[in-house]
């Protein structure tokens, strides 16, 4: 499990590099439990519930 995201993967918003496991904007989960999915912008590992990538900050919503 990693926090290491620079931005929420939920709400897109950025996330400073700490130990938190929640975003500090919207609550979201920052812990990448299973990351199986590429995303399509990056070709970073997503999970299917998030809606920006953790990576590029890509709107990833409409392409799952």
């Amino acid at each position: 499990m990693s926090t290491l995201t620079t931005f929420c993967p939920h709400c897109g918003e950025d996330v400073p590099e700490s130990d938190k496991s929640f975003c500090d904007k919207c609550g979201a989960n920052l812990m990448a439990i299973v990351t199986d999915i590429e995303c399509t912008n990056c070709h970073g590992f997503i999970q299917d519930i998030d809606i920006y990538c953790r990576h590029c900050r890509y709107f990833i919503s409409m392409d799952c």
